[in-house]
């Protein structure tokens, strides 16, 4: 590592319906891991306190208000060790309303901001999962696409089927997000999906993508995950990857690598927004191509 290099850290691991607090308990242990390690940044992953699979209404036991018990406890080692903790969980927000959202701690253990999930994961119809999922049957969709302020630069957030839309991405980067975490769930067998998915959203909005996934499969529900939490530079390549396991994965990233990237190629300043007008409409297919 360089003097100017920053350590960031993923948390990864299988949250288990049932057993929340030996969930959470895991957890914060890996957190512990990465203050030791001298992180500055830990990203846990996707629904973390609990997948809400197993039964109709388990996400419902699981959820909490943000902020709440379990932001607290995250806010105690966060000031501990002097670093940002992010990931998603279960958000109670009242009057039978429920999210999948995304806080970033800071230092101080303070809630710098949060991100409701904006791109559920609604596939009814895939045939390698029992019944399909529908996260809108569980969750409420989010409204926004913040970028936090952070003593390591501006951050925006997204979780796990945010990745397969890059306007996610593109929106981000440009309200000057640097660095983008990807806090996932993202389903196994599809690691290939997963891995260039991430490298494409570093390469070309020419960011640091720090992404951490759950792994192996939560034994209640059967679902089981990719894994492989990564690193990816803003040139799109992979600096860091998690093995399969439960583990903290710590990697050193160079803020200032993106300034270099963008002047080797000035992606964002050669867009010509103004080709790009289907993108802001409201349509659920492609146009037919008219001859």
């Amino acid at each position: 590592m360089s003097d100017n290099d920053v350590t960031v850290a993923c948390a990864q691991f299988t949250a288990i319906d049932g057993e929340k607090e030996g969930t959470i308990r895991k957890a914060l242990t890996l957190v512990g891991q990465a203050g030791e390690r001298g992180a500055r940044l830990v990203v846990l992953p996707e629904v973390w306190t609990g997948l809400g699979y197993s039964t109709k209404n388990a996400y419902r036991e699981i959820a909490e208000p943000i902020p709440g018990p379990t932001t607290e406890r995250l806010a105690e080692l966060a000031r501990r060790y002097r670093l940002y903790i992010t990931g998603s969980m279960y958000e109670d927000a009242g009057s039978g309303i429920y999210y999948n959202t995304c806080t970033l701690l800071g230092p101080d253990g303070r809630i710098v901001g949060a991100y409701r999930k904006t791109h559920l994961f609604d596939a009814p119809d895939r045939e390698d999962i029992k019944g399909g999922i529908r996260e809108s049957d569980k969750v409420k969709a989010g409204d926004a696409l913040p970028v936090f302020e952070t003593e390591l630069g501006p951050i925006g957030l997204s979780v796990c089927s945010d990745l397969r839309f890059p306007e996610v991405y593109r929106e981000l980067a440009l309200k000057g997000a640097r660095l983008i975490v990807c806090a996932s769930a993202f389903l196994s067998p599809r690691y290939d999906h997963w891995e260039f998915f991430l490298r494409a959203r570093a390469a070309e909005n020419q960011v640091w993508v720090v992404a951490s996934g759950q792994y192996g499969t939560e034994p209640r529900s059967g679902i089981a995950f990719v894994g492989r939490s990564m690193v990816v530079d803003p040139w799109g390549v992979i600096t860091a990857t998690a093995s399969d396991d439960e583990t903290c994965l710590c990697a050193g990233i160079n803020p200032g690598f993106v300034d270099e990237i963008r002047r080797r190629y000035p992606l964002l300043s050669q867009r010509r927004p103004e080709l790009y007008g289907s993108l802001t409409e409201l349509a659920t297919q492609p146009r037919q191509r008219v001859a």
